[in-house]
């Protein structure tokens, strides 16, 4: 038995349970019934980039469930003509849209929207309800009592409304779209995947938002700002984590039916492997798992490779 064996075999017996409530896929049901009676509407215009020699970028807006209004990167290869493979990219926590000439370079399109209010051109338009004594320090604390409205909700809505709209672009071949994204991005992509069935596949580096009770007890990135919240009011524990419950993706990788390909890093401080493991032990969608040693919060060179080749594969 080699390392990465070895290694298996111990994350096999730190399995992390489940914790949906009984209503978990019906809850999901109605908000995405909810999104689909708003028609789509976006807006798009041509770009001029560094890029251009090589890669067609248009700017993106689109509507989603709310008054937020939700700006991407739409790239293609210059050179190639009729419907082409798409890549739907969701950035990490705390980035923004950006241009993949490394995605595009494989012969697919690629589709890479912002997460709303962080460091790009989105800015959250939600209707929030608690007041700002329970936001602290991050956008995962807002309305955290509220299922109905949280956060968490919004973004992975404004990832299934993403899929709705690469569907409608002429240059995309709806048979050929996948889903793609790393930290937060690999939890948005399982969310996109798991909730809108025109992605194909669903690629997940390093996902983020998952087992969430121990990220909010281990003070884990983002969810620090939980934990302080709830060392500051310990009488909304069992509301917190009972709104947590829904947007876990460790619940909700439940709801996939297309295949997923996983990577987890070893030496991964914030979405750790035992995580990582547990979304993968409780998919039951056809799945592949990358198991990177010695690798941190991010896509290992290994991973990156598999998934361009089945990019390439795809034009």
């Amino acid at each position: 038995m080699n390392y990465i064996e070895r290694k298996e075999e111990d994350l096999k017996k730190r399995i992390i349970p489940q914790t949906a409530n009984k209503d978990f896929a019906e809850f999901w049901q109605k908000h995405v019934e909810n999104l689909k009676k708003i028609p789509v509407e976006f807006e798009r215009r041509l770009l001029k980039t560094p890029y251009d020699k090589t890669i067609t970028t248009y700017e993106i807006s689109f509507n989603t469930h709310d008054d937020t209004v939700v700006y991407a990167y739409f790239s293609k290869p210059a050179s190639m003509e009729g419907k082409l493979p798409c890549v739907v990219w969701y950035h990490g926590g705390g980035g923004k849209r950006r241009i993949y000439p490394n995605i595009v370079a494989c012969g697919v399109c690629c589709f890479a929207m912002d997460v709303r209010s962080q460091h790009g051109k989105t800015f959250d338009l939600a209707q929030y309800q608690m007041g700002t004594d329970y936001v602290i320090g991050s956008m995962v604390t807002h309305d955290i009592l509220r299922k109905d409205s949280y956060y968490l909700k919004n973004i992975y809505l404004d990832a299934v409304r993403a899929l709705d709209v690469v569907a409608l672009l002429p240059e995309v071949d709806n048979e050929k779209i996948v889903t793609f994204g790393e930290s937060q991005g690999g939890a948005l992509s399982i969310a996109a995947s798991a909730l809108n069935d025109k992605s194909v596949k669903c690629y997940a580096s390093v996902p983020s938002y998952g087992c969430l009770w121990h990220r909010v007890e281990k003070a884990s990135g983002v969810f620090q700002a939980v934990n302080i919240l709830l060392n500051r009011n310990p009488e909304l524990t069992d509301q917190v984590f009972d709104t947590l419950t829904y947007f876990d993706v460790n619940n909700l990788v439940s709801l996939l039916k297309v295949p997923v390909h996983y990577t987890l890093g070893l030496s991964d401080p914030t979405c750790l492997p035992e995580f990582v493991y547990s979304f993968y032990h409780h998919t039951t969608s056809e799945k592949e798992l990358t198991i990177a040693p010695f690798t941190g919060h991010t896509a290992s060179e290994e991973y990156l490779n598999k998934v361009y080749t089945e990019f390439s594969e795809m034009a």
